[in-house]
């Protein structure tokens, strides 16, 4: 048993060591807006922990991104969309984003409608 145990962390070891991949970046965010007003955009750990973004032009697009730290959570990231001119927000998500991935944002006239969309290998 104690035979067993003792290869695991050379195991382990290696396996990180010849992980893929370079430095860990960002995850981009591209967010395009149908919307007639201002949006702003949020982004949560489920329903947690918000941070805000930056706001979209009415019916413009703007690009964001997501620190590698807040990719990691369990319950999925989300988008709270506020709508400047009617003051309500509307949710988009959940996603998981991994280390290569992109994420495409799209914020209909009717922000309730909103949809996320994650792109793999857009680095």
């Amino acid at each position: 048993m104690r035979r067993s145990l003792a290869w695991t962390a050379p195991l382990l070891t290696a396996c990180a060591v010849l992980r893929p991949g370079g430095p860990v970046v960002d995850t981009e965010v591209a967010v395009r807006s149908h919307n007639a007003s201002d949006v702003d955009v949020y982004l949560l750990c489920g329903d947690r922990d918000a941070e805000w973004l930056g706001v979209v032009p009415r019916q413009s697009g703007a690009a964001f991104s997501i620190a590698p730290a807040r990719r990691i959570c369990a319950s999925g990231l989300n988008f709270f969309l506020v709508v400047q001119s009617q003051g309500r927000g509307y949710w988009a998500g959940p996603f998981r984003p991994q280390d290569a991935d992109d994420v495409v944002l799209v914020i209909e006239k009717f922000a309730g409608l909103s949809s996320v969309a994650v792109r793999s290998g857009g680095r």
